[in-house]
């Protein structure tokens, strides 16, 4: 199953456009994840007949007043997928310990990070330009029976980071070959 990750969005429609036509017409991905800043910002994706699961960022009202859940798991082949959009703020430990890969923004720093046999994604954002001196950012994950990789990529589709993990029935582990 191959899975879009946008995050940070913050309204910004044209960034979202250019995103979901490389992940849906190139990638052919199954879902979209949205990890907040701004929720209402899923409305755009309706139009790609793709699966959409969200959590809303901090600077949404559903977010601040609890009347939308800040946190929420996916299974995808047996795995628990934990999205959130602030790692510090949204998730205990607890989460953690059961998620296989946890989903977060909110630092508009893209980041791909095998600990312990978790799997950290963040795809960086898609607000500006650039946000924080750098420039925006998608991921894209693929999981697959024995494997499990991601990659992030920068708008003009090209790599900027990736990883590859193997699956084995004792978690996710480095792959090496």
């Amino acid at each position: 199953m191959k899975i879009g990750i946008i995050s940070d969005t913050h309204r910004n429609y044209d960034y979202i456009e250019k995103a979901m036509q490389f992940l849906t017409k190139k990638q052919n991905v199954d879902a979209v994840y949205h990890l907040g800043d701004d929720y209402d910002d899923v409305k755009a994706l309706e139009e790609y007949n793709v699966e959409v699961a969200q959590v809303p960022g901090i600077y949404d009202d559903g977010y601040r007043n609890k009347t939308i859940p800040a946190k929420i798991t996916e299974s995808v082949l047996g795995l628990n997928i934990l999205l959130v959009h602030s790692l510090q703020n949204d998730a205990t430990d607890d989460d953690i310990f059961r998620a296989d890969i946890i989903l977060h923004g909110h630092t508009h720093m893209e980041e791909l990070r095998l600990e312990e046999g978790h799997l950290f994604i963040n795809p960086g954002h898609l607000k500006g330009q650039l946000d924080r001196n750098k420039a925006p950012t998608f991921a894209v994950l693929t999981i697959l029976d024995r494997e499990v990789s991601a990659v992030v990529y920068d708008l003009k589709f090209k790599p900027v980071n990736s990883i590859e993990i193997a699956r084995t029935e004792n978690g996710l582990h480095k792959s090496y070959g």
